[in-house]
């Protein structure tokens, strides 16, 4: 009776285990797993999970797999360039009707502040917007009116004080509006013997008071000057090396509302930069493709203005997570030990989404 019952038992488990093993696969996603490992570079997804905060690393696992299992592709970019003045009202309505703000009109004064700039400005300086790329910011910023910007990248400061003027003429004078730009270096980068911003004053001397200027910073410091799901529009305009710009969209899209926007700058600086120096060209700036692959990957709503473009986030954030890590995937343009400390960075970017 006793050997009886022990072979029953044994059977019993015998049969559970078949049953457990038949079922793990789909219960525990395996197979599903195992697949993502194959194609996913290790690396990456070890490093995403064992860094990321504790109550968000399996949600990340999640996601991992799912990028590889349902990739979403690059979504078709809505174009939207505005390539001289005598089109900027034309652009400014197109641009208009497809942010959802269908019969608005620039304000007074607009077309003739765009106008005076190239009496402004004493020189061109190389990395800074160009008139295509300033017209799609000014009509951007304009259409949307946010009360509080912030500019990832000051350089000389010329694309703040577009965009402070964009503010002032939605909002007008009684500091309803600013833009906090940050860049990394206290000395402007393309002039070692001037400051980070030194056009500010110099080009806009009347927009001074919108405009706060935080060096030596990185995109980090977003979390210290915004809340959580408070803005609705961010510039980022720093270092363009793969994936430079991908950290920089990560570490501020927690403070982004849901559905907000991110404009990019030079979204075709790469292929630019390639096809100068296929003709013998040196371009002030070395080739960089991080905001180029940033740009024409993106798997959510975007729009090119040319050179620059505004990427939608999602209406839930976490789905930033497969695109972030398949990005991740891509060759490193920064190298050594800065590539390290940036892998480090992302991996601690992803939780914050979660």
């Amino acid at each position: 009776m006793k050997m009886e019952t022990n072979r029953h038992l044994s059977h019993a488990a015998r049969d559970w285990l078949r049953k457990v093993r038949k079922a793990g696969p789909k219960l525990f996603m395996i197979d599903h797993a195992i697949a993502a490992a194959m194609k996913l570079p290790v690396v990456t997804a070890l490093g995403a999970v064992c860094r990321a905060p504790r109550g968000s690393r399996t949600k990340i696992l999640r996601e991992a797999i799912r990028s590889i299992r349902r990739p979403a592709p690059p979504r078709t970019a809505e174009v939207c360039e505005i390539n001289s003045l005598a089109d900027f009202n034309s652009g400014y309505a197109r641009l208009a009707a497809i942010l959802g703000h269908a019969g608005k009109t620039p304000p007074p004064g607009e077309v003739e502040f765009l106008d005076s700039i190239m009496k402004r400005r004493r020189t061109w300086h190389p990395g800074t917007v160009g008139p295509s790329d300033y017209f799609f910011l000014t009509a951007f910023v304009s259409i949307l009116a946010p009360q509080h910007v912030i500019e990832i990248g000051t350089l000389t400061g010329f694309s703040a004080g577009l965009i402070a003027a964009a503010l002032l003429r939605q909002d007008g004078t009684d500091g309803a509006s600013w833009v906090d730009t940050i860049d990394i270096n206290v000395e402007c980068a393309i002039d070692r013997t001037r400051p980070t911003g030194f056009e500010i004053s110099e080009t806009f001397p009347e927009l001074v008071p919108l405009i706060r200027l935080h060096a030596p910073r990185d995109a980090t410091f977003v979390w210290q000057i915004a809340k959580r799901d408070e803005l609705g529009v961010i510039f980022i305009d720093a270092d363009h090396r793969h994936p430079m710009p991908l950290l920089d969209l990560l570490r501020v899209a927690p403070c982004v509302r849901s559905e907000g926007w991110i404009l990019l700058h030079d979204i075709q600086w790469g292929t630019i930069g390639r096809k100068a120096a296929e003709t013998g060209q040196t371009p002030p700036w070395p080739a960089s493709y991080g905001a180029e692959w940033l740009f024409d990957q993106w798997p959510f709503r975007k729009i090119s203005g040319g050179n620059i473009g505004a990427v939608q986030l999602p209406h839930e954030k976490s789905a930033l997570l497969p695109f972030a890590l398949r990005m991740m995937s891509i060759q490193f343009e920064v190298v050594r030990r800065q590539a390290r400390a940036t892998r480090r960075a992302l991996y601690e970017s992803l939780g914050a989404l979660c």
